[in-house]
Order: C-alpha cells, then structure tokens, then sequence
C-alpha cells in the first residue's frame, strides 16, 4: 500500500521534509517532548531553528519519532501522519548508499593453484 499525506501520495523530497517539519513542530510545543528531545541529540533551543534547514536534520527528527512507539502514536492521533508515512518519509531523505570500489589490493591478488588432496 502506497502511503499518503494530506491526501496525496508521498512523491519525493519535498513531502518527506514537509512531514518531517510537522513532526518537529509538534515536538517543540509540548514542554516535555522538547526538553527530552534536546536532552537526547544534545542540541540548544537557539540551534533548532537554523538546523531546521538542513534534510540531514530532518530525517534525525524523523528516525528519532520512529524509535519511540508512543511518539508515533501521538503523532498518528494528534496529527493524522501515520507511523508507516513517517518510514516512507525517512526513505526519501535517506541519502543513496554509495557504492565503493572493489580494494585494487584484494581485487589483483593472484589465485592460489588448487591442488587435489584425494589422489
């Protein structure tokens, strides 16, 4: 099943930070969820602004929600976004996984003769 938000499908980036900034938004209203959330990434209250900005934040927010049940919970009541579109969310901001060349050192080490022990 395709996940939405606001009644469309969630497409890309663009969606993915607009869940994600809905998120933070109903974090930093309630005095307890900001304290704890400060507490856990370590972040001052005159820095979320500015860190806001970034995806890379974003999707912090967001894999911080999706390790906390009642969060998510919350969120789903509160906020109608879905625990399931929160994860879609964070597969958008994800940055690609890169690929890493083959070591050069591993790749051109000769093979050994094989040799049959049974004769």
């Amino acid at each position: 099943m395709t996940e939405t938000f606001q009644g469309r499908v969630i497409a890309g980036r663009g969606d993915a930070e607009s869940i994600a900034i809905q998120v933070l938004n109903f974090i930093v209203v309630d005095v307890d969820r900001i304290i704890q959330f400060l507490n856990i990434t370590g972040l001052q209250p005159e820095t979320i602004r500015a860190s806001a900005r970034s995806s890379q934040f974003l999707l912090g927010v967001l894999e911080y929600v999706a390790k906390d049940d009642d969060l998510l919970k919350a969120i789903d009541h509160e906020l109608k976004i879905r625990p399931a579109a929160i994860l879609a969310a964070i597969v958008h901001l994800s940055p690609e996984p890169e690929e890493k060349p083959l070591d050069k050192k591993v790749a051109s080490t000769p093979q050994l003769p094989r040799r049959n022990l049974f004769q």
